[in-house]
């Protein structure tokens, strides 16, 4: 339970070493599902694997909220430079998803249900932490409501 936290945390920033690693910010190699997929390849790693899918995945549905999709906003990729904005907002968007859904699988699949229930909860809260004050969460924070208040109202 202690590697999906850790992990999911780390995964809230790990997009951004890009630049460190000198691949210019947004770099579609940090900035997809790539990171949480490689750790997929063990099956010890696979905790390590849902929590960094969780912290990317909410790291990438606030990128796709730019205050403009143009220049250090749009994803880079290796040998073919910047995606455009379209492009860009697609690739966030697709990548968010398949790394929620990546998470949330490997997790049920993983724990007993209440103690997915309870690592699900606690990377909500922790998701919540970081949506409020990064650049791009209000509006991932709003779509998150309006799409739980739809589930509640369903039923």
């Amino acid at each position: 339970m202690a590697a999906v936290i850790l992990t999911a945390v780390a995964g809230l920033t790990l997009p951004d070493i890009d630049a460190s690693l000198g691949m210019g910010h947004r770099s579609g190699l940090t900035h997809s599902i790539l990171p949480a997929l490689a750790a997929t390849l063990r099956r010890r790693w696979h905790p390590v694997a849902a929590g960094l899918a969780a912290g990317l995945a909410l790291h990438l549905a606030a990128d796709a909220f730019p205050n403009a999709m143009t220049g250090y906003a749009t994803v880079k990729l290796p040998f073919a430079g910047g995606i455009g904005a379209g492009l860009s907002y697609a690739w966030l968007g697709v990548n968010a998803a398949l790394a929620s859904a990546l998470g949330i699988g490997l997790i049920v699949r993983l724990f007993d249900r209440r103690t997915a229930a309870g690592l699900l909860v606690t990377l909500l809260i922790v998701g919540i932490g970081y949506l409020l004050r990064t650049d791009g969460g209000w509006p991932v924070l709003a779509l998150g409501a309006l799409g739980g208040w739809l589930l509640l109202r369903k039923r």
